[in-house]
């Protein structure tokens, strides 16, 4: 995976809208065992399954909650200990646990995401799963992406086993574009590309937008045009805004061009970018990897119309080709983790362990859940929707973008502030330099009070 990780991975503990990965609206390696050797891994691993009675497992996505729930019965086939799988949604599912870290009940099992996560290693909520993965031989941190990996590490210790990891592509409507008679997109397409044809697939009389996009998840949206232009939204240190840097302005200013082929703004807040999309309204949007739970139930029904391709790349040195760090794609991962007080820490790390084995994983990447973060077991799920080829995400990962980790800080809440901020900024896009000196003075400050 070549990455330019310009973002070191300090933690969010503010909700910043856009979930990659893995999951969100903006959306992971393991043991080697197969079900039938849980009973060895769980040795291996200083588990005994056969002390629990029953696994609680906490979600917020519904598109993977069949699939989650299919890996967990097998691991319960060896086990005997039954899992249950809920989904709980992403507001809602960090009240809980806030709550429950605050002395209340946790789930047994659950998902950690990067916003979070520093936040609960440091405070200890989390369980430390060092020793455990030391002890099993099933689980090798060198097969999972670095990247996600370190997410869920803090002063040397384990604290998740990643979950999968996502990037960002550009979809499109087939069938608009054969209508017009214009080519589909591709890898040669630079964001100039993108809004030249948005516009001619934009109808005057407002029943055909030739771009949607979700202005309230960065991780799908401007983010990917920032870094692509060469700008920023935050230094290493995590000391500045880049907000006014030029290179993002230029960037924002080509994305406000891509505003005006965009549905009212009161009508994507209101329907959101990825119902507009798949009611044949808009021709092309950006999605995460998370959504293709939601493209293969179409699918399934025989709507196929749709197809996705790698992110444009912004031509800096104009010779026409993608150099390195022109095309990006904002990336993200989950890990599976569990309250340091779980009642029986050493059953649910069994589970922990089967979850993130290159057969759990193979598994999630074949049931079309999401990428997984094994390498190389996510090739399965490039072709898990009969019609559509997801194989661009992957291409992304393997080089054909620079991925960059999600933007943040200790404490994000800059990032909640500067969505509110560009509002007047999508409605009024000569607003837009103006708005983000604004929203970079305000950042600065907040980067001083952490």
């Amino acid at each position: 995976m070549k990455n330019r990780i310009i973002a070191g991975l300090l933690i969010s503990v503010m909700v910043m809208g856009a979930l990659a990965g893995c999951g969100g609206s903006s959306s992971s390696g393991g043991s080697t065992k197969g079900t039938a050797d849980t009973e060895n891994s769980a040795s291996a691993g200083g588990t005994n399954a056969a002390s629990a009675d029953k696994i609680n497992v906490n979600i917020w996505d519904s598109k993977q909650q069949a699939g989650i729930q299919e890996i967990c019965d097998e691991w319960t086939e060896s086990s005997g200990i039954q899992v249950k799988v809920e989904v709980v949604d992403w507001d809602n599912y960090w009240t809980l646990l806030e709550a429950g870290a605050s002395g209340g009940e946790m789930p047994d099992l659950f998902w950690m995401h990067s916003q979070y996560s520093e936040k609960y290693m440091d405070q200890g909520i989390l369980l430390d799963l060092t020793d455990y993965i030391a002890e099993d031989e099933g689980i090798d941190l060198s097969n999972y992406y670095d990247e996600i990996t370190d997410l869920y590490s803090y002063e040397n210790r384990q604290y998740a086993l990643p979950k999968d990891y996502d990037t960002i592509a550009l979809w499109y409507n087939k069938d608009m574009f054969d209508e017009e008679g214009l080519e589909y997109p591709d890898d040669t397409w630079t964001w100039e590309k993108l809004i030249e044809t948005a516009q001619m697939l934009t109808k005057e009389d407002g029943t055909q937008y030739g771009f949607v996009g979700n202005t309230d998840a960065n991780q799908e949206g401007f983010y990917n045009a920032v870094y692509s232009y060469g700008g920023y939204i935050i230094n290493d240190e995590k000391t500045k805004s880049g907000y006014d840097d030029p290179k993002t302005l230029e960037a924002m200013e080509m994305y406000g061009e891509l505003i005006k082929t965009m549905p009212p703004q009161q009508t994507m807040a209101e329907t959101g970018n990825i119902d507009l999309f798949m009611s044949n309204t808009a021709a092309m949007s950006m999605f995460g990897s998370w959504y293709a739970p939601t493209f293969k139930e179409l699918a399934e029904e025989g709507n196929t119309q749709w197809a996705c391709t790698v992110l444009p790349y912004h031509d800096a040195n104009g010779n026409g080709t993608c150099d390195d760090g022109e095309r990006v794609s904002i990336f993200n991962g989950l890990g599976w983790a569990a309250p340091a007080n779980v009642k029986d820490p050493q059953s649910v790390y069994s589970l922990i362990s089967f979850l993130c084995s290159k057969e759990g994983q193979t598994k999630q990447a074949e049931l079309g859940v999401t990428m997984s973060a094994y390498k190389g077991t996510s090739e399965a799920w490039a072709s898990s929707i009969e019609g559509i080829d997801l194989s661009p995400y992957l291409d992304e990962a393997n080089g054909t973008a620079t991925l960059i980790p999600m933007p943040c800080s200790r404490n994000s809440a800059w990032a909640e502030r500067a969505k509110q901020s560009l509002v007047t900024a999508w409605q009024d896009t000569s607003m837009m330099d103006e708005v983000c000196k604004q929203i970079a003075e305000e950042m600065n400050k907040a980067l001083a009070e952490e």
